[in-house]
């Protein structure tokens, strides 16, 4: 029974069966031609004929015991531990996969929620910081102008003043000679 399902698990995950697993797939009463396997199935069915403390349990334990060393003589003991390890690994994997999965998907969301308003915050105030920055940057290209025009009209007042004095040290210069 045991290897029976053995079988089916391994078709099921995609494993390619040998032709004489098919055979036994399709039935199980058949024996096969290995020599190992043969020798264990008649040893087995030596203890069922003579023993009389065997129950009806112990025999499907039994069969199950004959036929998991069928398939370790057949695959080797390291390929089939191998393979019940992944086999436990991925159904346990799978069967918490699609819920972690959706509140990890749920969780990341929630984050990119909440780094898009602290962004759109982050903008809006770097906006009102540049629009302020701007309005005083103008003011004081405002005052710039004026002090330029304030200094050339300086410079203009006292060249005119200058240009004053020196024709009237002139008329005075004129009038002494």
């Amino acid at each position: 029974f045991k290897d029976k399902v053995l079988l089916v698990q391994a078709q099921a995950s995609g494993q390619v069966l040998q032709e004489e697993e098919l055979d036994f797939l399709a039935n199980p009463g058949m024996a096969e031609s290995s020599t190992n396997q043969t020798v264990i199935i008649t040893n087995a069915a030596y203890q069922a004929d003579n023993l009389d403390a065997y129950d009806s349990d112990y025999d499907e334990l039994n069969s199950a015991k004959v036929a998991l060393m069928t398939n370790l003589s057949h695959y080797g003991s390291d390929n089939l531990a191998k393979y019940m390890n992944e086999s436990q690994y991925n159904t346990v994997q799978n069967s918490t996969l699609p819920v972690s999965q959706d509140d990890l998907i749920l969780s990341v969301i929630e984050q990119l929620k909440t780094q898009v308003v602290n962004c759109t915050k982050i903008n809006q105030d770097n906006k009102q910081v540049n629009e302020l920055l701007t309005a005083e940057l103008e003011k004081y290209r405002n005052q710039e102008r004026v002090l330029k025009e304030q200094k050339n009209n300086n410079q203009a007042s006292t060249s005119y003043e200058n240009s004053l004095e020196i024709e009237t040290l002139k008329h005075t210069l004129s009038e002494h000679l």
